[in-house]
C-alpha cells in the first residue's frame, strides 16, 4: 500500500485553520506521516497607484498574515512523535496553482483542506482542488476537532466499496489506521447496488430483484474480503439498495444514522468522463459538510483533464 508520509495542509486565514492543524496534529499520530508542509496563499491585489501610494504595504502585509498563521500553528501542531514540519506563505492569483504545484514537485502523498458550507464561504476552492490533486485529499469540516475533543477517539470509519481495487486501496487504508488506534474501531463496509432499469424483463418485481442484487452483493463481500487482511478490526457489511439513482444519498444516510467519524474511499481519476461528470467521491466531497472525507487515489493513475488536453 503507498505510505502517507508527506503531508499538505491548506490554510485559509479563517476560523477552520485551528481545526485544520488540531486535525493534522491527530492524523500524524494514527498514520505513519514523516513531513506536513502547512500552506496559504494571500489574495489580494493592490492597483498601481495604491502601490505607489503605500510601497510597503504589499511586505507588511505578507509578514503580518504569516506571523498570525505561524501563531495558530504553534498553539495547535504539537503531535507525540517528531515529524518535520514547515509553513509556506505564497500570494498568487490562483490559490489551487501553488498547492497543485507543490504536491508535484514534492511528491506529496495527501493534502489536507478544510470543507465549509457555501453560506460559510466554502465549497468552490475545496471541490476544485479534490478534482485536480493528484493525490489523495482529506476534507476536513468545521467542527471536526471539536468532535473529537468531545469523544476522545475514532470509534466507527464507513468505507463504500464496489469490490474494484480502488475501493480495496480505501478499505486497507482504514484497516491501517484502525490498527494503529488502541481503542477497537469499527468499519462499516458499504455496498450500494442499482436495480436496472430493465429488471422486469427477468419477470420478478423490482424487490425480487433487488434480493437478488442483494444476494449477489454479500456472495461478492465474501470473495472480496478474502483477499484482504482485516488486522483483525472488526468489520460489518450493509447492502444499501440505491432507489433514487444517487449513490451519494445512500452513502451520506448511513454516515449520519452511524454517526461515523469519517469516510474514507477510492476515487477513479484517470479517465476524462470521470473529471467532467464528477466521480462519486467528487460528489459526496460536493455535498458532504458534516464527515471527514479521506479520497484515496492511486499513485500514477491520475491525470488533470487539462494534462490530457496538452496531450492531444
Amino acid at each position: 500500500m503507498q505510505p502517507i508520509q508527506k503531508i499538505i495542509v491548506a490554510l485559509d486565514h479563517s476560523s477552520l485553520d485551528s481545526e485544520l492543524v488540531d486535525y493534522a496534529h491527530f492524523f500524524v499520530n494514527i498514520t505513519e506521516v514523516t513531513d506536513v508542509h502547512f500552506m496559504h496563499d494571500v489574495e489580494f491585489s493592490l492597483s498601481p497607484s495604491m502601490k505607489k501610494e503605500f510601497p510597503n504595504l504589499e511586505k507588511e502585509t505578507l509578514e503580518q498574515r504569516k506571523n498570525e498563521i505561524e501563531e495558530v500553528i504553534k498553539s495547535h501542531f504539537k503531535p507525540k512523535r517528531k515529524v518535520n514540519y514547515k509553513f509556506t506563505i505564497t500570494h498568487e492569483a490562483n490559490s489551487i496553482k501553488p498547492l497543485i504545484r507543490t504536491i508535484k514537485a514534492d511528491n506529496i502523498d495527501m493534502v489536507m483542506v478544510g470543507s465549509k458550507e457555501l453560506k460559510h464561504g466554502g465549497g468552490t476552492f475545496t471541490s476544485r482542488l479534490a478534482s485536480r490533486s493528484p493525490c489523495h485529499v482529506l476534507t476536513v469540516p468545521i467542527g471536526s476537532s471539536s468532535h473529537l475533543k468531545k469523544s476522545s477517539k475514532i470509534k466507527k470509519l464507513l468505507v463504500p466499496i464496489d469490490f474494484s481495487e480502488y475501493s480495496k486501496q480505501a478499505l486497507e487504508r482504514a484497516i491501517l489506521i484502525a490498527s494503529r488506534i488502541e481503542d477497537p474501531i469499527e468499519i462499516l463496509c458499504q455496498n450500494v447496488y442499482t436495480v436496472p432499469s430493465g429488471y422486469h424483463y427477468s419477470g420478478k418485481s423490482r424487490d425480487e430483484f433487488a434480493e437478488l442484487m442483494k444476494k449477489f452483493a454479500k456472495e461478492n463481500f465474501e470473495e472480496f474480503i478474502q483477499t484482504i487482511d482485516t488486522k483483525g478490526v472488526r468489520l460489518t457489511a450493509i447492502y444499501s439498495d440505491n432507489i433514487n439513482d444517487d449513490k451519494t444519498s445512500d452513502i451520506r444516510d448511513l454516515a449520519k444514522k452511524e454517526t461515523v467519524d469519517g469516510i474514507i474511499m477510492g476515487s477513479r481519476g484517470k479517465t476524462a468522463a470521470a473529471l467532467l461528470l464528477g466521480s462519486v467521491a467528487e460528489k459526496l466531497i460536493r455535498n458532504e459538510k458534516h464527515f471527514p472525507i479521506l479520497v484515496v487515489r492511486k499513485r500514477g493513475d491520475f491525470e488533470s483533464f487539462i494534462d490530457r488536453i496538452k496531450k492531444l
